[in-house]
């Protein structure tokens, strides 16, 4: 059983970490693979259930042959006793009626075997998370108004193996502004998790306002310091609610007033105020607008101290400043940590730390340390190096003689400007098409998912006629046992059958001991076939993902998206192996007694035809009605509640912070009351359903009984015959009570069925190209009169450039403006709503996909790891290479110095979405991944936010380095990065300004 959940856990997680990672799958052409990889990972979970399956089934075919052979032998001893005049007639009928739901109550038990199973592996798993030890947490309440930071000797590793601090005695005085410095990978983002007390089982000691950061309570701690990482966690809901999360008795004033310090205001007015609709992760908003808003939620905390870890590494150069000024006035009246990767940030500090490899080098004031010239002296001596060859591009741009821009494109500065060249093949205005807006999904009948979902079954189809026919032998043993006796006992008592009670007594033997391993061979079919394809939908939906992404993937639920592939596909098997065939097998053996008993009493024929119909049609249709969209609503709400679950994990860093856990735990609680009461709703009508069709079975057999009683006193029919009839027809009911019960459990198949087709169905933004135009050799890119709106929200007005191969282009502009949303229409990730993109001469819509990645090398301002290795994460961009490919792809992402240092080298695990990477680290391996690519036309987007101006310099070099060949787009908000540009376009309100 273990190993059937942890298969399960790791289909789930597996799929969790490709979604989220789709969009770099698909720009390195791996996603195929992947998605191999997943078919084979579903396959094993299918294998691990088919073993339990096997498991669960022996026990209930054991249960089976001793309730029926139990039955059988309990049937043969009343005829027995029958015959020797030790038993009546009607005491002998009594028990042949009754020996097979004797049993009843040991066969139910073998079925609950696989839901306890199931149940107990589930406990497991909660109580090994439930039993983890727990970090130490104290209990002292750090009371100083103004907060002071002391470490000495201070150690950390996230593994074990590679040492992230070593020996760190650090100072920060109560009311100070302390600067902490370094390359990218030295143990600064480290550094403050000890600091604000995320990072846990550190060596040395570290006090907080005097108090030992292990005795102090976490919420005391909370209240004390608030971090502002580089990476903050916005939730899904809105601008107001993930504000509102700092401090919930904020007015809307003050909501304001943090976000106009932040430079926020703009963009939160011009999406719909406070209430502008936030996606999971903030999805739906630039990585700098992302940060302003997570830096005026911190403002909005005022705690006593801060630490602001690269606040500022996704923002343009106004809000930097902005921002910048906000933590110099904090400062004045806060404790006040920043680490940075510009210096120019820190050089006011009154103190500055510089770590190098997880040590403290140096420690001073910016005169200090300049006049010490050390590592500080030469990270602030490269950094103005890479400023002064900005300003000199920059002047000299100035002073060429810039040719006349079109009206419709200009340079952003007065470096550059270009002319929109022709293309023969394509018109130069384009088509206004609709704006890519979400649809809402067609809600099918339950009839036409059911019609789609047995079109699945065809391939199968040798299958379910085999596990039809055996269902059908199965219920057939399992009711001739009873009519069989009852031939025997009216041979007995004078009334001869073509069945003679010799025959009789050897067919209930055959039919007691048969039952269970027919029932076994239906069950096994029905499952194999049920899994299957289960694993042929969970391939398809992959399939659609791919399809869908990633532009009609931005802004949805991942959660929602998880419950659909584990849970609802799952429950797809209730329709396979528990609807489809038993309702063909309850239609057939129905269609059989009905004729049985018409051969004896056509009257008592259409009584059985009309009570076959009545329980097996009827009340299903009636349950199915009366249910509504209860099934819908309880799996729509489930998906929610999956997204709900993972939108808080993946922020539990700043719900802990900002001291929300209880209300994030009491919103959970308020989600599962919902859903149960959903759940309580849809099973209190299936259990009412169930409840009216026993009453409405034991009605029938009365109304059989005395409908051949009547019959017989007539003389209509012989008492043998009323009393064969009777039993035929009480003993019949099985199948179609099997179909009725299903109640609520098939609503929410159906329900989950619906959600599938959905998403199968969904059409993508853009289809992918395979019978179009092959690019060939590189020959430049261009945009001519694009718009292009996010649902109804326009982002791109009347933008037209030109890129010459082998140029270096930078698009500038404020964060939001729509550079981003650029470089993702040149690599046809959406199409534009009016206007051509074109690549070498070709509208990319004509451009064959494969081609056209080939192409094209995208560095996205999110770095996605997937769980593995540096090495693996890094091969990603092209599984052949070989290790001199490799190692030149980390040189020129300034990545070999971090890998000779580390001990395992390319091999170090870089945990769950990098989890144990710094961000500059992280981006460099996403940097390794574009120069392995070799792409000739690549995207770059932020590509150094998160390094320091040494490393910074080594990327721009390896980039310079390939001028000529390469044909670069870069967003950055550095001028330092930009300055290797040639042309500079600025992206203003959507449009080139």
């Amino acid at each position: 059983m273990g190993s059937y959940w942890d298969a399960y856990t790791d289909l789930g997680a597996t799929f969790l970490e490709n979604l989220q990672g789709l969009t770099t799958l698909k720009i390195y052409r791996v996603d195929a693979d992947r998605h191999e990889a997943m078919n084979r990972e579903a396959e094993t979970f299918r294998q691990a259930t088919m073993r339990l399956l096997r498991m669960q089934l022996n026990s209930v075919t054991v249960m089976d042959v001793f309730a029926y052979g139990g039955a059988a032998v309990g049937i043969v001893m009343a005829l027995w006793q029958f015959s020797l005049g030790q038993a009546p007639f009607f005491a002998a009928f009594a028990v042949i009626f009754l020996a097979a739901e004797f049993f009843i109550p040991l066969r139910t038990l073998g079925s609950f075997f696989h839901t306890a199973m199931n149940g107990m592996a589930a406990a497991d798993k909660m109580f090994a998370i439930l039993d983890a030890p727990e970090p130490k947490r104290g209990s002292r309440v750090i009371e100083a108004d103004r907060i002071s930071f002391a470490c000495r000797g201070v150690g950390y590793s996230y593994d074990g193996e590679r040492t992230v601090l070593s020996d760190v005695d650090f100072d920060a005085a109560a009311g100070s502004f302390t600067g902490i410095v370094g390359e990218s990978g030295s143990g600064k983002s480290t550094l403050a998790g000890i600091l604000s007390g995320r990072n846990a089982g550190f060596a040395g000691s570290v006090e907080v306002g005097g108090v030992p950061i292990q005795e102090a309570s976490r919420a005391s701690l909370a209240s004390t310091v608030t971090v502002v990482p580089f990476s903050s966690y916005l939730f899904k809901g809105s601008v107001r609610s993930n504000l509102l999360l700092a401090d919930p008795q904020a007015s809307d004033e003050e909501l304001w007033e943090a976000l106009r310090r932040c430079r926020a205001e703009g963009f939160v007015e011009q999406a719909g105020g406070l209430d502008a609709a936030i996606a999971e992760e903030g999805g739906n908003l630039s990585g700098g607008q992302r940060q302003r808003l997570a830096l005026a939620r911190a403002l909005l905390r005022d705690t006593p101290a801060y630490v602001f870890d690269e606040a500022t590494s996704n923002v343009d150069a106004d809000s930097e400043r902005a921002i910048v000024e906000v933590v110099h006035e904090l400062a004045r009246t806060k404790t006040v940590v920043v680490i940075s990767h510009r210096l120019a940030a820190v050089a006011g500090a009154d103190r500055i730390y510089v770590l190098e490899d997880g040590r403290v080098a140096e420690a001073g004031t910016h005169g200090e340390l300049l006049e010490h010239g050390g590592p500080y002296a030469r990270l602030w001596s490269r950094q103005a190096e890479l400023e002064r060859f900005s300003a000199a591009v920059e002047a000299a741009g100035s002073e060429e003689e810039l040719p006349e821009a079109s009206p419709a494109v200009s340079g952003g500065s007065a470096r550059a400007a270009a002319e929109p060249a022709r293309c023969p093949d394509c018109p130069a205005h384009g088509r206004r098409g609709e704006e890519p807006a979400p649809v809402e999904p067609t809600r099918r009948s339950h009839l036409s998912v059911m019609l789609r979902l047995v079109g699945l079954v065809r391939p199968l189809a040798p299958w379910m006629a085999l596990a039809v026919v055996l269902g059908v032998l199965g219920f057939g043993a399992a009711i001739f046992l009873t009519v069989f006796g009852v031939y025997a006992l009216v041979d007995l008592a004078g009334f001869p059958q073509t069945v003679g009670y010799g025959a009789a007594l050897a067919l209930v033997a055959v039919c007691g001991v048969a039952r269970g391993p027919l029932r076994y061979g239906e069950q096994l079919c029905n499952h194999y076939l049920a899994f299957k394809l289960l694993a042929l939908v969970r391939d398809r939906v992959f399939a659609a993902l791919r399809r869908l992404a990633p532009a009609k993937l931005e802004g949805r639920d991942k959660g929602d998206l998880v419950s659909l592939v584990t849970g609802d596909i799952e429950l797809l098997e209730v329709f396979y192996a528990h609807t489809l065939s038993p309702a063909i097998i309850a239609f057939v053996v129905s269609a059989g007694m009905t004729a049985f008993v018409a051969t004896i009493s056509p009257a008592l024929g259409l009584l059985a035809l009309a009570s076959y119909l009545l329980v097996g049609v009827a009340v299903p249709y009636a349950s199915s009605k009366a249910s509504g969209m209860g099934g819908r609503e309880l799996r729509e709400g489930l998906g929610g509640m999956n997204a709900f679950v993972l939108d808080s994990l993946r922020g539990l860093r700043e719900t802990l912070q900002f001291g929300r856990a209880a209300e994030r735990s009491r919103e959970l609680d308020e989600r599962m009351d919902e859903l149960a009461r959903a759940e309580a709703r849809l099973k209190g009508r299936g259990a009412l359903a169930m409840s009216l069709t026993n009453g409405l079975v034991l009605a029938l057999d009365v109304a059989m009984v005395l409908a051949s009683g009547t019959l017989c006193l007539s003389g209509a029919i012989a008492p043998d015959g009323a009393l064969v009839a009777t039993a035929a027809l009480m003993s019949s009911f099985g199948p179609v009570i099997a179909v009725a019960n299903l109640g609520s459990t098939l609503q929410q198949t159906l329900a989950s069925g619906g959600r599938v087709l959905e998403l199968l169905d969904e059409r993508p933004q853009t289809e992918e190209v395979d019978d179009g135009v092959d690019l060939g050799t590189f020959s430049g890119a261009a945009v001519r009169r694009v718009d292009f709106s996010y649902g109804g929200h326009p982002v791109l007005d009347d933008v037209s450039l030109h890129i010459e191969p082998g140029s270096v282009v930078h698009l500038a502009g404020r964060s939001g403006s729509g550079k981003s949303t650029l470089c993702k229409l040149l690599m046809r990730f959406w199409d534009a709503t009016r206007g051509v993109v074109e690549v070498s001469g070709t509208d990319v819509r004509r451009a064959n996909t494969a081609s056209l990645r080939e192409t094209q090398g995208y560095m996205t301002q999110e770095t996605h790891l997937f769980a593995g290795t540096i090495g693996e994460n890094i091969l990603l961009a092209k599984p052949s290479a070989s290790p001199e490919e490799l190692a030149e792809a980390c040189r020129k992402a300034a990545l070999s110095g971090l890998i000779e240092r580390l001990p395992r080298g390319l091999d170090t695990p870089v945990g769950e979405l990098g989890e144990t990477l710094s961000g500059g680290e992280r981006q460099r391996i996403g940097l390794a991944r574009v120069f392995l690519h070799d792409a000739p036309f690549v995207l770059l987007d932020e590509p150094t936010s998160n390094l320091d101006s040494l490393n910074e310099a080594a990327v721009l070099r390896a980039l310079s380095e390939g001028r000529g060949d390469k044909t670069v787009v870069l967003v950055s908000h550095r001028a330092s990065t930009a300055a290797i540009a040639d042309v500079e376009y600025t992206v203003d309100r959507g449009r080139l300004g």
